[in-house]
């Protein structure tokens, strides 16, 4: 690992269980035992950090949604993908649970944020449309109301970070996922069909048994 690299990943464990308001550039060279100057030729701001790190969370989520555009669809392989990327937001978690201040002192991350959900509710429709075509879901010929539907599923999908903070934050982060997964499940239900719930339930207590 790269200079570059272990300041990340210091700060990144640092924000997670600290939060981002109490931990310094200083503090983050201090947990490296690196000195003060090395850690600023590499992030000479403490914006810097926090900058690449967001950048590496959109890097994954893309590479992610990429691989479930290019794969065929099966639905174990979805539920899979959803877990994975509630993995990466239990990585990344400080970026969600201080959000609205940091679309309001970083623009930038802001518009990156709002691009990146267009992107991925796009994504997200296309497999809705899947998930009817093969029996999972009930047919929906409302776009629309597709459109809103996705839009309900990730207003909870951003902010179950900050629900687990508050009422699971000493269960396991394994625990947490798989209640939030059945939680998101428990807001898809009504619009599986029996086919597609009882394909959640098989692939969910595969993931039990695995973990």
């Amino acid at each position: 690992m790269d200079t570059k690299d272990r300041i990340l990943s210091a700060a990144l464990a640092l924000f997670n269980d600290k939060g981002l308001n109490t931990i310094s550039s200083k503090t983050i060279s201090e947990d490296l035992s690196m000195s003060y100057g090395n850690l600023c030729y590499h992030f000479p701001k403490k914006e810097d950090i926090i900058m690449r790190l967001h950048q590496n969370l959109l890097d994954e989520l893309d590479e992610h949604f990429q691989r479930v555009q290019d794969d065929i669809f099966e639905f174990d392989f979805m539920m899979s993908s959803i877990k994975h990327m509630m993995e990466l937001t239990l990585k990344y978690r400080f970026l969600f649970l201080s959000s609205n201040e940091l679309h309001l002192k970083y623009p930038s991350i802001k518009q990156k944020s709002i691009e990146r959900a267009r992107v991925y509710q796009s994504v997200l429709f296309k497999i809705s449309k899947f998930l009817m075509a093969n029996g999972y879901m009930r047919n929906v010929t409302d776009d629309k109301q597709v459109k809103m539907f996705i839009h309900g599923l990730l207003i909870v999908f951003n902010a179950w970070i900050a629900d687990a903070l508050y009422f699971h934050n000493k269960a396991e982060d394994e625990q947490k996922l798989l209640y939030y997964l059945q939680l998101l499940f428990s807001l898809l239900r009504p619009a599986l069909t029996t086919k597609g719930t009882e394909a959640f339930h098989a692939v969910y207590n595969k993931m039990m048994i695995q973990d």
